[in-house]
């Protein structure tokens, strides 16, 4: 069983292999019974979640049994929590995991950003925008219950040396579509490529 946390319009095939998870209350109102028409800009969102029954979940409300699951994933999601959410989290999944299941994570790469900045490819406004931590210009509605703001940053070196302190083993930095198991290194998403860094670990 592979589950893909934070999924949002790119789950894994729909089927009793993977469970896709995403914290968008469009995940609840797709419930209702309605067309997905009236969802307007949302609306082929809503097609998704239903065509893939993407569950909603939060990062402090997903549970698992313990040594069930074979593979994690998420993809520019952990950024969006605060480390300790972050770092909680991942103490669960360690967990669920079954012996030797395989934790693939896909983080923006704040390093990248960082060197682009200093070697003068972009400039401060670029930077700072880059890393989705500043609020200037967000409606409060949109920091308190939107997803858009990133709470955390990471690099490779960072993110590896927090799964070690947590107890996963041998951690190693991936590429796109590379890694121990194929149906998580499926999952990449290209367009993502060159913002992120890519990194596996397992139980």
């Amino acid at each position: 069983m592979i589950v893909n946390f934070g999924c949002g319009a790119s789950p894994g095939p729909s089927g009793s292999d993977y469970v896709n998870v995403d914290g968008s209350l469009t995940i609840l109102l797709a419930k209702l019974p309605l067309p997905a028409a009236v969802f307007g800009s949302r609306a082929d969102f809503v097609r998704v979640i239903r065509a893939s029954r993407i569950q909603y979940g939060t990062a402090r409300h997903i549970h698992f049994a313990e040594n069930s699951i074979d593979g994690f994933y998420a993809s520019h999601v952990l950024e969006h929590l605060s480390k300790r959410d972050c770092e909680e989290l991942l103490s669960r999944v360690l967990l669920w995991l079954k012996p030797s299941g395989v934790l693939r994570i896909v983080l923006p790469d704040l390093k990248r950003a960082a060197t682009a900045y200093a070697s003068g490819k972009s400039d401060a406004s670029q930077f700072v925008s880059s890393t989705y931590l500043a609020a200037d210009g967000k409606r409060a509605w949109e920091i308190l219950f939107g997803h858009s703001m990133h709470r955390w940053m990471y690099d490779a070196e960072s993110f590896s040396a927090l799964l070690a302190t947590l107890g996963f083993r041998e951690t190693k930095v991936c590429s796109l579509h590379q890694g121990r198991l194929e149906a998580l290194s499926a999952l990449d998403v290209p367009s993502r490529e060159a913002e992120s860094f890519y990194i596996e670990a397992i139980k």
